[in-house]
């Protein structure tokens, strides 16, 4: 097999036993440590009995049957590696120590504290981990233990000599080990890094979004109130004024104006109740009249000395309608047309006012190349947010898409009256 072939092949055979040890860990802990257990007692075997003449073990270093169940409890342990590694290291390290301490050839049962260091040393960094294990120190501590008793006990009774057999195995074994988990642990602080950086940016940006979205609903509600407050004042002062010069109309007549005069009294003061509550401290009152479709030539005229050139089409008989209506959509208007300078490139648009019966059509629609606001063509962009609260608290919709020969379109439907 090829280099270029064999490394995808490599990191799909990891991404596959890693993801399968995720979905069924205790299926994944016994199939390893049952494998372990096979190579490490059988290899004890093989090296208490060795084919070749030229190795010689001492009658007295050929362990019995029942001794290879030290190597097999040092195998068993690791089945808990994940869960406590300290522990799993302490078991492996002891059953090892006391079979070297018989006198037998201990160099296959050395992967058992092998394979118990790496799984503790790449707990390093890991909040998760129950035990004293979790940090880089206490792996290397582990480390240095694991070497001197291993070394200790190999040279003290090692049935080949002092410095035979397995002794100069040992500080590579631990050495590969530690490196190993501590490379092991690396990655995961890394990869959790990451992680807790993207999921910290998307809180971010889902906060930025709903702080954005209430601003605008906020100014919305702001705007609605003058409109429905300016409303209000005309109908207490027409009411006041009728009931004063109508001093001759029937009693019923008198009372019902009282009545209306005294309502839209109430309601105006509930109404600058809600606007006092709804303005930031910081913001100050708006001195300017509230815009309408007057001033949409005006605004079109604005955009265009920015540089995009606008056409303004009418269908139908233009005619005054309800301020909240005129307001909506101006501010949709300028919205998409502020959208259409910053994120279009060199673009021209079209603004569409179609006056029909008891609704007023509208369409904003560019030749541009880019997006709007930030956002794509379903429309998250914070700006298409504030377009279809307008829309909606004025009663009607909008819809956002990209135009089937490029540029973008916005759409709305203004209610303002019964439709036949």
């Amino acid at each position: 097999m090829s280099q270029a072939a064999a490394g995808p092949y490599d990191a799909d055979m990891a991404t596959f036993v890693t993801s399968n040890r995720r979905r069924h860990p205790l299926a994944a802990d016994l199939l390893f440590t049952a494998v372990l257990l096979l190579l490490t007692v059988l290899g004890s075997i093989g090296e208490a009995h060795p084919n070749q003449g030229s190795d010689v073990i001492p009658a007295s270093a050929v362990p019995p049957w029942p001794a290879y169940l030290l190597v097999a409890a040092g195998s068993v342990a690791l089945f808990w590696r994940h869960r406590r590694p300290d522990a799993a290291l302490a078991v492996a390290l002891a059953a090892t120590l006391m079979y070297t301490g018989f006198g037998y050839e201990n160099g296959a049962s050395l992967l058992n504290p092998a394979v118990a260091l790496y799984a503790y040393a790449a707990t390093a960094r890991s909040p998760r981990v129950r035990g004293i294990a979790g940090s880089v120190h206490a792996a290397v501590a582990a480390a240095v233990l694991v070497l001197v008793f291993l070394l200790g006990a190999t040279a003290a009774f090692n049935p080949l000599g002092t410095f035979g057999g397995s002794f100069t195995v040992v500080p590579a074994d631990v050495a590969v080990a530690l490196l190993a988990g501590l490379a092991i642990a690396n990655q995961r602080a890394y990869v959790d890094a990451i992680r807790a950086r993207a999921e910290l940016a998307e809180q971010t940006r889902e906060d930025e979004g709903r702080r954005r979205v209430d601003a605008e609903r906020l100014r919305i509600a702001r705007e609605l109130h003058d409109v429905v407050a300016h409303t209000m004042s005309t109908i207490n002062l027409r009411a006041g004024v009728a009931a004063h010069v109508s001093r001759d109309l029937p009693e019923q007549v008198a009372d019902a104006l009282g009545a209306i005069r005294d309502a839209s009294k109430n309601g105006l003061r509930e109404l600058r109740a809600i606007l006092a509550v709804l303005r930031q401290v910081d913001e100050s009152e708006p001195t300017g009249p509230i815009p309408d479709l007057r001033e949409l030539p005006l605004l079109i005229e604005t955009v265009r000395s920015a540089g995009l050139p606008v056409e303004l089409e009418v269908v139908g008989e233009q005619h005054a309608l309800p301020a909240a209506i005129e307001l909506a959509a101006y501010r949709i208007v300028q919205e998409s047309l502020t959208n259409t300078l910053r994120h279009a490139g060199p673009a021209t648009a079209t603004v569409r006012l179609g006056y029909a019966d008891g609704h007023l059509d509208l369409d904003v629609i560019d030749t541009g190349s880019g997006g709007t606001s930030g956002s794509d063509a379903g429309g998250a962009g914070h700006g298409l947010i504030g377009m279809r609260e307008r829309a909606l608290a004025a009663g009607g919709s909008l819809e956002a898409r990209r135009g089937p020969g490029g540029g973008f379109h916005v759409s709305a439907r203004l209610p303002w009256g019964e439709q036949p």
